[in-house]
């Protein structure tokens, strides 16, 4: 026993600096991403990185701001999202690096890093709050020689370096892409931490809590909802609940304020909130009950983050009757209870589940999300308050006076075996974003009946020259979803490829019949007509894909090739001159 007690003792010297805490976990945030820096761009990167003129020049500051996220893409592209940070950010990356991926991968896992000690600093504040210390049975790891016993650092420690290495999180970080999740959570993380040391003063640490919630709401929409957990924090931490919030009030004008700014640049921009129908088979009462499986979904992904999917199909529930209906109800009212009634019991608790709750919601409503309606990078900041849950498990053992010594290598442990679980899936998973084929290939195998992995990985097939493996893909993806127009798009690059220019052009009016506005159909219909001789009504197509997207560098030199062959050399010129600056 003796032994055991020495080494606990050394063991807690060892984490009794807050530095050394920080340190360990840039060294886990580091070494579970490094392998992501070998990974190039994959997935949306190709045109939010790679054909994205915006982050290439400053003059596109002012598009950057009064527009919507793809507005670069030309105008058959629309988008309910407002993230101008995403391009600053971006241009930034490119301004460093250019097009290396890894410098990108490498401001991801930066930020990644800055985040995870942000939740070890709030976890330290909310952890050790005045009223927890008061009730702690045997306070573990401390601070300090000079008030030993009275600072926890362990348990911090613990949900950040959880958090650091969490499986789930490997889509945001090795993804490129994933850019406007680290930056919004990282200012989001940065105005709750300010607004936690302002306490009850209006000084310097409150006015860098209102910018930092504004520079969030510019990264994504989710930062909406920092204000409704300023609230639940207050409530949670206060002693008299009611009458706390009363005297609160003036504080979250503030916040409401940045929030209708935010309301304004984005109606300017793009006019508001707008849902994008996703899935519109499904009736307003089916969109409210799918709320609950989802919720449960997401659940499960931060409770075992295992069979990790870069596009998860959705299979909605049509009936509240449903067995699946009724189970995830049943989940569901079970962790409103136990929210309820560990809101006397355990206040920290009770505020680490309304965390993931509050910051969830907004991806619980599928009309105003795209077609990947689940996906795992929406957990990133919902995790912090399922690692809070954790280290504060993990504390309740810890200070269990009847076992002792028992309980402490218990905890230890405990916390060592799960890291270790989720350092080794992090960095298995990393591989899966290292390309395209790596990717989908995977996606595909997981998502059998998901349209878009099978588009997806037939445009990688396309690319190695494997026309026949490509031509399955894309038919496998349209027999999915008969109305995919991207699908019909690349169908007929492939059937062009094999010398089958007839049906090529059918696949590329029908992809216009589907999207009108597509500029991709247009400029590959005009290619086609151009292999067949008919140049005239190439250019004529060229010319249409132009004024849908005046970026577009391949329909340029098209339209350049074309008027060459017209004899117009001039125009050829202008245009070619123009592709080359957007190269």
């Amino acid at each position: 026993m003796p032994i055991v007690s020495y080494n606990l003792s050394q063991f807690k010297k060892l984490f009794s600096s807050k530095y050394t805490c920080i340190a360990i976990i840039l060294i886990v945030s580091f070494g579970v991403y490094l392998n992501t820096m070998w990974n190039g761009f994959v997935y949306d990167d190709e045109f939010q990185v790679l054909e994205n003129p915006w982050i290439k020049d400053v003059r596109y500051i002012h598009d950057i701001f009064l527009s919507h996220v793809w507005a670069f893409q030309g105008v058959g592209w629309v988008s309910n999202y407002y993230r101008p940070m995403m391009h600053i950010i971006l241009m930034i990356d490119y301004y460093l690096f250019g097009l290396k991926p890894w410098g990108y991968h490498l401001i991801n896992i930066i930020l990644h890093a800055g985040v995870s000690v942000l939740v070890f600093l709030i976890a330290s504040m909310l952890i050790n709050h005045p009223g927890r210390r008061e009730k702690r049975l045997s306070p573990p790891f401390t601070g300090g020689e000079k008030g030993e016993g009275e600072y926890n650092l362990l348990f911090p420690l613990i949900a950040a370096i959880l958090f650091a290495a969490h499986p789930i999180h490997t889509e945001v970080v090795a993804w490129v892409s994933g850019i406007p999740e680290l930056s919004f959570t990282l200012f989001y993380l940065l105005s709750f931490y300010f607004y936690i040391k302002a306490d009850d003063e209006y000084g310097k640490h409150f006015i860098l809590s209102i910018l930092f919630f504004f520079l969030s709401t510019l990264c994504k929409e989710t930062a909406l909802t920092l204000p409704i957990l300023l609230i639940v924090y207050d409530y949670s931490s206060s002693q008299s609940k009611i009458q706390n919030l009363k005297s609160h009030m003036m504080r979250y004008i503030p916040y409401i304020i940045v929030a209708g700014i935010y309301f304004t640049l984005r109606t300017n921009a793009i006019g508001g909130f707008a849902p994008q129908k996703a899935h519109p088979e499904l009736d307003n009462w089916q969109y409210l009950i799918n709320i609950f499986p989802l919720f449960i979904q997401y659940l499960e992904k931060l409770i075992l983050p295992i069979n990790l999917n870069a596009y998860h199909v959705l299979h909605p529930i049509s009936s509240i009757l449903e067995w699946k209906a009724i189970a995830s109800v049943i989940i569901t009212f079970a962790f409103i209870l136990t929210a309820y009634f560990l809101r006397k019991i355990d206040k920290l608790s009770f505020f680490s589940l309304l965390l993931i709750v509050i910051t969830i919601l907004p991806v619980l409503y599928i009309p105003a999300l795209g077609e990947n309606t689940f996906a795992e990078r929406y957990l990133y900041l919902p995790s912090i308050g399922f690692v809070i849950l954790m280290a504060l498990t993990l504390e309740r053992i810890y200070c269990n006076r009847r076992l002792g010594q028992t309980a402490s290598l218990a905890t230890i442990l405990a916390a060592i075996v799960l890291l270790g679980l989720y350092c080794a899936g992090t960095l298995k998973r990393n591989f899966i974003w290292r390309d395209n084929y790596t990717l989908w290939s995977e996606t595909v195998k997981k998502s059998p009946d998901g349209a878009i992995p099978h588009n997806s990985m037939g445009v990688v097939y396309l690319k190695q020259g494997r026309l026949d493996e490509a031509l399955q893909e894309f038919q496998t993806a349209l027999k999915l979803e008969p109305d995919y127009s991207n699908a019909h798009i690349n169908l007929g690059i492939s059937f062009a490829n094999k010398g089958w220019l007839d049906d090529a052009i059918k696949e590329f009016k029908l992809a216009i019949r589907l999207k009108s506005d597509n500029p991709e159909a247009y400029n590959n219909l005009g290619a086609t007509y151009y292999d067949k001789g008919w140049v005239d009504m190439a250019i004529e197509h060229y010319l249409i894909a132009l004024r849908l997207k005046p970026n577009y560098r391949k329909a340029h030199y098209n339209l350049a090739e074309a008027y060459y062959d017209k004899g117009w050399v001039d125009m050829a010129i202008e245009h070619y001159r123009i592709a080359q600056d957007l190269k």
